[in-house]
């Protein structure tokens, strides 16, 4: 089944005519407690969001040169500045809440050298597995505080990655059409150990988020894999 990428042209820039409202009159301030809990946590998400993706787009420039698929690229760079939206709305609510940027992070390092180095579609391999991950952080996020704008970033920032991880499973399901069974089976593999590798660095990274938000290692691992497992059955109806 070929996908039609014009389709999320038109999603992403609808989206962004159509965002959720956020509170940012709100003035809460975050706990001792909630800042414990989430500081180092949300620090180096904004700094995973933040990003100009310029691999990304080298690669995504050398598919379309060969396939003249000109709407993907378009989608692609969309869902890009949907990223970049997202540090900037995480970025204004640390900087109210006084909780300072970072600039680099070994964990953002690893995965921004897995992206430099990697084909297209294993970029979107690495981005699909954040993303699967991001959902059930930011579920978790926004239990763990009071604080409307946050929440209402969590609301926004959940819905986006919906559509986000639907798009880059889509792209996955593409790449995969005319090759061999076997080949796919490889990379399912490959992806199954990236996921599973990501799922113990995420979980002792942010587990204090994960906490607050009612999750276990147990109900973590369960989640996430269910997700994983989601994003299989798309990829796999080519």
């Amino acid at each position: 089944m070929n996908i039609t990428f014009s389709k999320w042209v038109q999603y992403y820039r609808r989206n962004n005519q159509n965002l959720k409202y956020i509170h940012w009159d709100d003035n809460y301030k975050l706990t001792t407690n909630e800042r414990e809990i989430i500081i180092k946590s949300i620090q180096q998400f904004q700094l995973g969001e933040n990003s100009e993706g310029k691999y990304l787009i080298k690669r995504a420039q050398e598919y379309v040169h060969q396939t003249q698929d000109q709407d993907y690229y378009e989608a692609l760079i969309e869902f890009i500045k949907e990223e970049q939206r997202h540090a900037r709305d995480l970025g204004r609510f640390m900087k109210v809440q006084g909780i300072p940027l970072l600039r680099r992070h070994w964990v953002d390092n690893v995965f921004r050298r897995l992206r430099r180095f990697a084909s297209l579609e294993q970029s979107v391999i690495v981005l699909l597995t954040a993303e699967i991950i991001a959902k059930l952080y930011y579920k978790a996020l926004q239990k763990s505080t009071k604080s409307e704008v946050l929440i209402d970033l969590c609301n926004q920032i959940l819905s986006d990655e919906e559509k986000h991880v639907q798009f880059q499973s889509e792209t996955l399901q593409q790449f995969a059409q005319n090759r061999s069974a076997l080949f796919n089976r490889i990379v399912y593999i490959l992806r199954r150990i990236l996921f599973e590798g990501t799922l113990i660095i995420v979980w002792y990274q942010h587990k204090s988020v994960f906490k607050a938000g009612g999750y276990k290692l147990k109900s973590y691992y369960y989640e996430c894999r269910h997700e994983f497992n989601l994003t299989k059955k798309i990829i796999a109806n080519s």
